[in-house]
């Protein structure tokens, strides 16, 4: 029997380290921003930068990390709809749950 309950533990924190589990939600305004890369905003105006800083494990386990990375889209997309972006690129490689952005305003 305790076996079982530890079996089911451990699925269940395996579970919510990345099979879906998205924690971060996109605000209106945050849907209306775009991702692209460096290519595509050329032409744009650069009005700042982002940030996405979001856990990378769950109950001491990693998390998916697609799902890390579209939570640190996501929270970088919220921050650019606050000062009038509506694009982000992505600036460097992620560094432990923070992923940086370049923000731009192309339309």
């Amino acid at each position: 029997m305790r076996r079982a309950i530890a079996i089911s533990i451990v699925l269940g924190a395996i579970s919510l380290s990345g099979f879906g589990c998205a924690w971060v939600k996109l605000t209106p305004r945050g849907e209306q921003v775009r991702e692209e890369t460096a290519e595509n905003v050329v032409g744009c105006q650069d009005i700042g930068t982002a940030y996405g800083k979001t856990r990378t494990t769950a109950l001491g386990l990693p998390r998916d990390k697609e799902v890390v990375r579209d939570e640190q889209v996501k929270l970088a997309q919220n921050q650019a709809a606050l000062i009038g972006g509506d694009t982000v690129v992505q600036d460097g490689p992620p560094s432990g749950g923070t992923l940086n952005f370049k923000v731009y305003r192309c339309h």
